[in-house]
């Protein structure tokens, strides 16, 4: 049995110690991607009832081979594949009604396979929060935000048409159903992120409702805007830079340099550009074809029409 194998086996088997249970998530915020599901992380955080975790999207439930193919650094964090590290994660919040994470890898069916299958068997009494953002713009988003990561090496309009990585996770009918097959329909509760934006308090209300907890008076301070894309991206200045930054060896060096010196080095190594000046007209054209037809079956599964994304 390989390592990869030993993992997946080991998640698929949680601690039964009473100690343990006590701090087994049971809210998972799965994205999508690029849709405000760290915003929404930020939000839920200061909700006496809720504990959410140090790491944000620790990917406990992503396939291990998946994810180091995905995002090594994270895979080599042992919060990504080892239960007692991933329990820690909310180490303190064991008198809360829910310990959640928010990791988007859990909605890019069929890219990360049997997420919510994992969940289920290990949390089935869980409540989902899916977050969702007008299917194009959010496509959009999810490539710059790949191709800053070093990611995606191809430009937007190919990308978008040969990755379908981008499609599928916009696509939220696909991956609402995925979970479907494995909770309840009262489990899932959807926030769409416009909504988020201009109806913040209220979303929030309905939220916290939703999860059976006392309503909370916000400070105006805790649900100011976070988590903004730049308008600005970056590409490697030299070949080879994504492999040393995903190395285990950068890792280790990373961590005993200081945090102005390993800015320094990321700006000697990148070239930095104003996304403005990429002409996205033919992605979004091809993107809207492709996933308008999407957008009908994905509200007749909420049981609503969203009218911002017709506007």
């Amino acid at each position: 049995m390989t390592m990869t194998d030993k993992i997946a086996a080991a998640i698929e088997t949680p601690p039964q110690d009473p100690a343990s249970r006590a701090l087994m998530p049971n809210l998972f915020v799965i994205g999508a991607s690029k849709s405000g599901s760290s915003a929404l992380h930020a939000y839920l955080k200061p909700h006496p009832g809720i504990c959410m975790s140090r790491e944000k999207e620790p990917c406990f439930f992503v396939d291990q081979s998946e994810l180091e193919e995905a995002w090594p650094i994270m895979a080599r964090q042992p919060c990504s594949h080892e239960w007692p590290d991933y329990l820690a994660l909310w180490q303190g919040g064991e008198s809360a009604a829910y310990r959640g994470e928010g990791s988007v890898y859990y909605s890019q069916t069929p890219h990360r396979s049997g997420v919510p299958a994992r969940v289920a068997a290990a949390c089935p009494d869980a409540r989902i929060i899916y977050t969702v953002r007008e299917p194009v713009s959010r496509a959009v988003a999810h490539y710059w935000q790949r191709f800053k990561e070093f990611q995606e090496p191809l430009p937007l309009d190919r990308a978008v048409r040969e990755n379908a990585l981008y499609r599928d996770s916009s696509d939220y009918a696909l991956q609402l159903g995925a979970w479907l097959e494995h909770f309840d329909r009262s489990q899932i509760h959807v926030i769409v992120a416009e909504d988020l934006r201009s109806r913040r308090r209220e979303v929030l209300a309905e939220t916290i409702a939703w999860l059976g907890l006392e309503s909370y008076d916000y400070d105006e301070s805790e649900i100011t805007d976070v988590h903004k894309s730049p308008p600005t991206s970056r590409k490697e200045r030299f070949p080879m830079v994504a492999a040393v930054r995903n190395s285990g060896a950068w890792a280790a060096v990373r961590r005993h340099l200081p945090k102005s010196m390993v800015d320094r080095l990321r700006k000697s190594a990148t070239v930095e550009f104003d996304k403005k000046d990429v002409d996205e007209t033919a992605a979004r054209a091809w993107l809207s074809e492709y996933l308008a037809p999407k957008i009908p079956a994905f509200e007749e599964m909420l049981g609503r029409e969203i009218p911002a994304w017709r506007k």
